[in-house]
């Protein structure tokens, strides 16, 4: 898988520690150990999964070590243009879905 698609970019999240949670108004920001990622779907937390996982326009995923997030990507869902905008990988690379 290539590192600078949307899944290969989570990817690079497996095994690393979230450092911080910060909630801005309408959105929440996850930080990691230098990559970021701005969310503005529904975002769902379940525990015990570990995996990263990508669908155009239905949802997309990544293990937390033994938490599991599961981000929207339904159009009904949508309050912006984007659904996220992560940002601060290898290389600068960033996307936004």
């Amino acid at each position: 898988m290539s590192e600078h698609t949307p899944t290969g970019l989570f990817e690079q999240l497996l095994g690393e520690q979230l450092s911080a949670v910060t909630f801005v108004q309408d959105y929440l920001q996850l930080w990691f150990d230098g990559p970021g990622i701005n969310v503005t779907n529904p975002l769902t937390v379940q525990t015990g999964q570990a995996s990263v996982e990508c669908r155009d326009g239905e949802r997309s995923s990544f293990g937390l070590r033994t938490a599991h997030s599961c981000l929207s990507l339904r159009k009904q869902d949508y309050t912006t243009p984007e659904a996220l905008y992560a940002h601060g990988f290898r290389d600068d690379a960033w996307f936004v879905a």
